[in-house]
């Protein structure tokens, strides 16, 4: 088996590459959920209701007001 060095500009795009997705591991390690933030930015309560409507069934027919 011959194995052949890359040329120079690969070489430098695989190691650009694997530093751009340690970055970005970083990144995702560092950043709290969505949950915890939505949290702290409208309070528990709030941030429950919004989540329950969002992920309710959405399948059900919406209820008819009627005056």
């Amino acid at each position: 088996m011959i194995i052949l060095p890359l040329p120079p500009e690969e070489g430098r795009a695989v190691d650009r590459l694997l530093d751009h997705c340690a970055r970005v591991s970083c990144l995702a390690e560092a950043k709290p959920h969505a949950r915890d933030r939505l949290e702290a930015a409208l309070g528990g309560e709030l941030a429950r209701r919004l989540v329950g409507a969002l992920a309710g069934d959405h399948r059900l027919p919406a209820r008819v007001l009627l005056d």
